[in-house]
């Protein structure tokens, strides 16, 4: 398995991922219709991996043989409050390969473009009730500062909290 960085052709690849890592991730926190009407055509479209920004979005994919597993997203943090500090936008893993270290590759590869970046700090939102989630973001050295926020995703309100953590003593694996 490798992590590269997304390509215009993958498009397709990581809209499926995608959707079916909400589809089952998401069970119980957002509408079953909403989930079940969700398709990788719609998602594939919004995405512009061939004109990629280092500042963000920014997206690397994991690649198993020739088969995408999952993708993060990061850029500068989109909060007021965290200027300079970096954020992962996006990060998601095909369901039936969850467990298997994508995930933990993807977020060091992330945190590592951030860090490239200069960001010295940073944050993701999770919504709230995503236990595994939050599990796998604090096995991996993130921590919840207390800030949430209610936010609309196919005009549904979701609850949020804010994840955080520092890229100065950064290291490939590290959890400090």
């Amino acid at each position: 398995m490798r992590i590269r960085q997304a390509v215009a052709e993958d498009a397709m690849a990581v809209a499926l991922a995608h959707v079916r890592s909400w589809q089952v991730g998401y069970q119980g926190l957002l509408p079953t219709g909403y989930l079940d009407a969700l398709r990788a055509e719609d998602r594939a479209g919004r995405y512009a991996f061939d004109q990629m920004n280092p500042d963000g979005p920014f997206t690397q994919v994991a690649v198993a043989g020739d088969t995408i597993c999952g993708h993060i997203t990061t850029g500068r943090c989109r909060d007021d409050d965290r200027p300079g500090s970096g954020e992962i936008w996006a990060i998601y893993v095909d369901p039936p390969r969850w467990g298997s270290g994508i995930g933990k590759r993807l977020i060091t590869a992330g945190c590592e473009q951030l860090r490239s970046r200069g960001h010295v700090a940073a944050s993701l939102w999770v919504l709230t009730g995503n236990d595994r989630a939050r599990r796998f973001y604090e096995s991996a050295g993130w921590h919840c500062d207390g800030t949430q926020r209610t936010d609309s995703i196919g005009g549904h309100p979701v609850q949020e909290v804010r994840y955080q953590r520092s890229l100065q003593a950064f290291e490939p694996g590290s959890r400090s």
